[in-house]
């Protein structure tokens, strides 16, 4: 099942849907069905633990029927000790809780950079830049006609946000200068003159061109992850080779990044005639216990090294901290991954068993079973056909599907619920977040739409596939 929560100005909502296999013929589709929004009284765990469960009940649905829940990082949500997804647990010791993935990774990008004043004054400046020209009609136009791509505003729950907002930054710089130069004309009011002085100070700085580059360079790919977490049907395997593959560019191109960032930041200063002196005296700070007499004054690329390194290192962390849930589920899980299902050896399934939790925590599965299924699953493969190099290709799904397409259910019943089970993971809440980002930006709609209402037109949005095949008549 999946739920996730959103304010609303003023108020609070709840979206539930819930993940299942709908298994039709030969057709295996994993399908996630919208309930309904649904109000809350209160906001601590314990109410919003009895409003979830109340409506679960309204709506003809069991809590100890659930085996997966999803939410964002809220903490009244996912906490460990006292969150909802810990309450429900207590009700249902079966249920399995994974944190949005979409919302970890963005997470950490936000926590790399929140203690470093570099990086903080840095996003400040990007932010205010688009205040400076979004509050002007004549500001824009300006911006416009120097730079074929225009500023966008940062956001900590929009995703994508960072990156947008960088990318052009980085891509026209010249032109960007180009157009605030053209701002401090006479004819410009104080307002504008002064702002720009001040921003032309701010950009056309050995710091700033430096982070611009570095950030650019993380975002990039912190965004390409993002984008892919987002695919419609995407698995935890999927999920997890992809933050891996995230951790890998973040440690492997470590040196690399920081080191294109200040040649970059360098050359941009020589050909701009940006001066590249200590902006006034050498920062100087108190020596902790170990440090050397050489790190308490830091030079420009010497400061600017450390923030970048600093930012990696924490973003490194963040990333290993917050993606050891899913690393866990998916341990659990091991037995009937495909590498495990094709070729691992029969001494290593009986370990990969007997040591995850699967069997302990689903009851209904015996690890005897599963073990001997294992195996009659690859003489079934073997008896179809189907090759190694071929079935090496295979995701969850597709062993799912091929089990369902021969009819051998009835003969790997406890598989064929593990493989199930894990086909119902939640890896990301993301289209919760835009149906409540849709409602935001119609609140004064929804301030005078009764629940009624909104729960049947948001119903017919959402579902609207099944809602084109309805016969009116």
């Amino acid at each position: 099942m999946l739920f996730h929560l959103r304010h609303l100005e003023g108020e609070s909502d709840v979206r539930s849907g819930y993940i299942y296999v709908h298994i039709e013929g030969d057709s295996v589709e994993v399908r996630e069905s919208f309930l309904g929004f649904f109000p809350i009284a209160g906001k601590t765990a314990n109410e919003l633990t009895k409003d979830i469960l109340s409506n679960l009940e309204s709506d003809g649905l069991d809590i100890n029927f659930c085996r997966i829940q999803g939410y964002d990082n809220a903490a009244t949500m996912a906490g460990i000790h006292g969150g909802v997804q810990k309450k429900i647990k207590e009700i249902n010791p079966k249920v399995l809780f994974v944190p949005c993935a979409n919302h970890s990774l963005n997470l950490c990008g936000v926590h790399s950079f929140g203690t470093n004043p570099l990086c903080v004054t840095f996003f400040g400046t990007v932010e205010k830049l688009y205040c400076f020209f979004s509050l002007s009609t004549h500001r824009w136009g300006v911006l416009k006609e120097n730079m074929n791509l225009t500023v966008k505003r940062l956001s900590q729950t929009r995703w994508s946000a960072p990156h947008d907002a960088i990318k052009p930054l980085k891509k026209q710089f010249e032109k960007l200068i180009i157009a605030l130069e053209t701002l401090t004309d006479q004819r410009e009011n104080v307002d504008t003159r002064g702002s720009v002085e001040v921003f032309l100070k701010a950009v056309c700085d050995f710091y700033f061109l430096g982070h611009l580059s570095f950030w650019c360079d993380v975002l990039e790919e912190v965004n390409l992850t993002q984008k892919y977490l987002q695919t419609e049907g995407i698995s935890l395997e999927k999920c997890t080779v992809k933050l891996n593959g995230l951790k890998l560019f973040l440690r492997g191109q470590r040196n690399e990044i920081v080191e294109r960032a200040i040649q970059y930041a360098t050359t941009q200063c020589e050909e701009m005639g940006i001066s590249m002196e200590t902006r006034g005296r050498i920062r100087r700070k108190k020596m902790m216990p170990g440090e050397m007499a050489r790190d308490a004054g830091l030079t420009m690329q010497e400061e600017m090294r450390r923030s970048m390194f600093e930012c990696l290192d924490r973003f490194s962390l963040e990333l290993d901290a917050r993606s050891e849930a899913m690393d866990n589920i998916l341990s659990i899980f091991a037995a009937i991954q495909p590498s495990y299902l094709l070729s691992a050896k029969e001494e290593q399934l009986q370990g990969s068993i007997s040591n995850s939790s699967m069997t302990k925590i689903f009851n209904e599965i015996s690890d005897e079973d599963v073990m001997i299924e294992i195996m009659r699953l690859r003489r079934h493969m073997e008896a179809a056909k189907i090759t190694p190099e071929e079935a090496n290709k295979w995701t969850v799904l597709q062993f799912l599907k091929f089990i369902v397409k021969w009819d051998f259910c009835e003969t790997l019943p406890n598989l064929s619920l593990c493989l199930r089970f894990f086909l119902t993971i939640c890896v990301s809440v993301v289209s919760c977040k835009r149906s409540f980002s849709k409602l935001n930006l119609k609140n004064y709609l929804r301030s005078s739409m009764t629940q009624t209402r909104l729960n049947s037109l948001a119903m017919i949005s959402i579902e609207n596939e099944c809602a084109k095949t309805v016969n009116f008549d």
